[in-house]
C-alpha cells in the first residue's frame, strides 16, 4: 500500500477512491478506516444521521462519539478502541484524507 505526501505528513493512501472532487454519486458518504498495523481498510458507508454528526463542528467531540457508536452498532467495528486509523472520508463527493 502507497502512502502520499500532504504538507510535512506521510499519510497512507485509500484504496477505495482518490482524494478530490467527485460527482455526488460516484462514491456513498463513507469514511475509510485501516488497521492499525496492517494494510488491511475497511470503508464504512454512513447514513445522514451519521453523516450529520460527522460534518458537526458545535461539539466535535461528542459528535464523533455519537458517530462512532452508530456505525458500531451497524457494523460491529468500533473505530474508537485504538485498533483503526483513520484514512479519508468522502462526502457529497468530496472526498479527502482524515488525519
Amino acid at each position: 500500500m502507497g502512502k502520499y505526501l500532504e504538507g510535512e505528513n506521510m499519510l497512507p493512501e485509500c484504496k477505495f477512491f482518490e482524494m478530490g472532487q467527485h460527482g455526488k454519486r460516484d462514491y456513498p458518504n463513507c469514511i475509510v478506516i485501516k488497521k492499525v498495523d496492517s494494510d488491511f481498510q475497511q470503508l464504512l458507508v454512513m447514513n445522514s444521521k451519521e453523516c450529520q454528526l460527522f460534518l458537526d463542528k458545535s461539539d466535535p467531540e461528542n459528535s464523533w462519539a455519537l458517530m462512532a457508536d452508530s456505525l458500531e452498532y451497524r457494523s460491529g467495528i468500533a473505530i474508537m478502541d485504538g485498533n483503526w486509523e483513520l484514512v479519508a472520508s468522502c462526502i457529497e463527493g468530496n472526498a479527502r484524507p482524515l488525519h
